[in-house]
């Protein structure tokens, strides 16, 4: 029960799955012309906006090669590591695991999960805090125009029309209530900090809705079996895609001589991705298209192998010294 109650969302993810399946008959009355899933996103990009902390940005700018590090393996490198993606999958599942995995490529770093990390590790914790608040912060921007570039790179380009509607949707559905969410962290910014935990369950029991929606429908696609058929080699390459990242990190970071507390931070910022931000995001891109549920899968599988990977690095030996000394976890 205590294992549960920390992992409630890892086994959420499964159980919204489950549902999903069993659900399938019933997607089109849970989620009736896409409303249901519309209001969930613009509820969680309003949760997002209130609790990001788009004012650190500004709070650390001491290590920039750390910054710049990051911020070109979160928007450079693995993309264009997943891009490998397209020689292996490009023909499965007709092409649309192939989107789901250039989605995830394109996505920023998580919102809280790297700095916990980072923070328990001895890692630079203002570096983490300051990276995943200005990543996800670009990435509301970067992401879904780095999605179209590789949709258009896998033979899916998006006729004009349809681009436009998507990034209409993306500024009414996204933008909006993330603007609306910072315009109130302004006045409330205590009360954001002071529930920032509350919020956050909130907003992965939204995302678990999300994901429950969304496999409902793909569930309901006759070619399911299909697909399932195909998954685990697509998880074997999802993992092998993320532990070469965090080799990378690891050598890029010694190669440039980094402080054991920036190494800390840089292996639990760069490679992870998001599926606070990813969920709802790629709800909107993908909104009205039978895609969605597919190109959910790879996000779902990499955000709880991360978490793993992550737990696993906490024991290496430099990061057990570093959170020894507590050099970097700076307030």
């Amino acid at each position: 029960m205590s294992w549960l109650r920390r992992n409630w969302f890892l086994t959420g993810i499964v159980a919204a799955l489950a549902a999903g399946f069993l659900l399938a008959e019933r997607a089109a009355i849970l989620n009736p012309g896409g409303w249901t899933n519309r209001v969930i996103v613009i509820l969680l990009f309003l949760i997002i906006g209130f609790t990001l902390p788009s004012d650190r940005i500004r709070s650390d700018l001491a290590t920039p090669r750390l910054h710049l590090l990051i911020q070109v393996f979160i928007f450079i490198v693995a993309p264009a590591l997943f891009l490998t993606a397209g020689l292996l999958f490009r023909e499965t599942m007709g092409g649309e695991i192939l989107v789901g995995i250039y989605a995830l490529a394109v996505l920023p770093t998580t919102v809280s999960s790297c700095v916990v990390f980072a923070q328990s590790a001895g890692g630079n914790t203002v570096g983490a805090i300051f990276n995943a608040a200005f990543a996800n912060t670009v990435g509301i921007f970067v992401s879904p125009l780095l999605l179209s570039l590789f949709l258009a790179n896998a033979g899916r380009v998006l006729p004009a029309e349809q681009l436009a509607i998507t990034l209409r949707n993306l500024a009414l559905n996204m933008l909006l209530p993330i603007a609306a969410g910072q315009v109130l962290r302004l006045r409330l910014r205590d009360f954001a900090e002071r529930h920032r935990k509350r919020f956050g369950a909130a907003s992965n029991l939204l995302i678990l809705l999300v994901v429950l929606l969304a496999f409902a429908k793909t569930a309901a696609d006759p070619r399911f079996a299909e697909y399932m058929r195909e998954l685990p080699w697509v998880f074997v390459y999802l993992a092998a895609a993320h532990l070469t990242l965090v080799a990378l990190v690891l050598i890029s970071t010694r190669l440039l001589r980094f402080s054991a507390p920036d190494r800390i931070t840089a292996m639990f910022v760069a490679p992870q991705k998001t599926l606070a931000l990813g969920a709802p995001l790629l709800t909107i891109y993908f909104s009205g298209q039978e895609i969605l549920g597919v190109a959910l899968l790879p996000l779902v599988f990499y955000h709880p192998f991360q978490l793993l990977v992550a737990s696993f690095l906490k024991g290496l030996p430099f990061v057990r010294s570093a959170a020894a000394a507590k050099p970097g976890a700076r307030p």
